[in-house]
């Protein structure tokens, strides 16, 4: 109950210091040691966590919550969608199972300026949410800046730090020839059938899923396993009736969260689901994250 009264009753306590000590390190980066006018470039919001503790995927699973950024940019400006790195798969007392980031993690963005730019500078601003936990679940913000010269040419910067964690995103699911996939309901579950001579070279293998709203997912597993075939057993515990396949992450490496991790992405056609199943799920990740991170 103590982990609840923290999370619940004293918010305004709550920052990136608990007990004397700064869990989260926020600070934004960029790959560029300029903007060029109408040139992409990628920035990434760095997280450093203290030890022990962690932050989470964009689905953080039995409980927690994503990591949010919000960007302030000017007119004209674009950014894509965050390219969230492969997660650690983590079971905590209680079989709570969850993905997310210990150590530091940089979620990594592409920006993409538009072809005038008038100024000698440019400051971009983002908000950043996340929820960082350990034994209790504390929630941390910052208003983060970025300022960056505008020039007609550019270096790279930061190059081994944002080089590892492209190296740590999702690929495209490859070619029928070295990878074919198989959906069937059975009953309350999805059977996920993965045929690839790639991946039977990797003694661990796993499917992290990556449900729509409305849809509650139990733990996924390896139902057998046979040369190159694979079968996943994925528990759906709330879902639309016509749910057949789900997105998610195929994820192989030569031991459990190995730093040799590499995934395959699994993109399905989104399924329309009913607003109050959504509500039921938040409600219950709400009140689990408050007691185990």
């Amino acid at each position: 109950m103590a982990c609840w009264l923290i999370f619940a009753i004293e918010p305004h306590c709550l920052g990136q210091t608990y007990q004397g000590k700064q869990l989260v390190k926020p600070e934004l980066l960029a790959d560029t040691s300029a903007i060029v006018p109408g040139k992409p470039f990628t920035v990434g919001l760095l997280l450093r966590m203290a030890p022990g503790w962690h932050t989470y995927w964009k689905f953080s699973g039995d409980a927690g919550l994503p990591t949010e950024l919000k960007w302030k940019l000017p007119p004209g400006w674009k950014i894509s969608e965050i390219q969230w790195p492969i997660p650690l798969k983590t079971i905590d007392p209680g079989d709570i199972q969850t993905y997310g980031y210990v150590d530091e993690v940089l979620l990594m963005q592409e920006i993409t300026p538009p072809p005038k730019l008038d100024s000698s500078s440019a400051k971009l601003s983002a908000d950043a949410n996340w929820l960082v936990c350990e034994k209790i679940c504390i929630p941390g913000s910052a208003t983060l800046q970025l300022e960056l010269p505008v020039s007609a040419t550019s270096q790279s910067a930061n190059t081994e730090l944002f080089a590892r964690y492209r190296r740590l995103l999702p690929q495209n699911w490859p070619g029928a020839n070295l990878a074919s996939t198989n959906w069937e309901r059975v009953g309350s579950d999805l059977r996920l059938k993965v045929t690839s001579a790639t991946l039977a070279k990797y003694p661990v293998v796993d499917f992290f899923p990556l449900p729509d709203e409305g849809t509650v997912v139990g733990h996924p597993a390896i139902e057998s396993r046979k040369e190159n075939e694979i079968v996943f057993r994925i528990p759906i515990e709330s879902a639309p009736k016509n749910l057949s396949s789900m997105a998610g992450l195929v994820v192989f490496s030569q031991q459990p969260n190995g730093t040799d991790r590499a995934a395959w992405q699994i993109t399905t056609a989104p399924v329309v689901s009913s607003a109050r199943q959504a509500a039921a799920r938040g409600v219950f990740t709400f009140l689990l994250f408050g007691f185990i991170g």
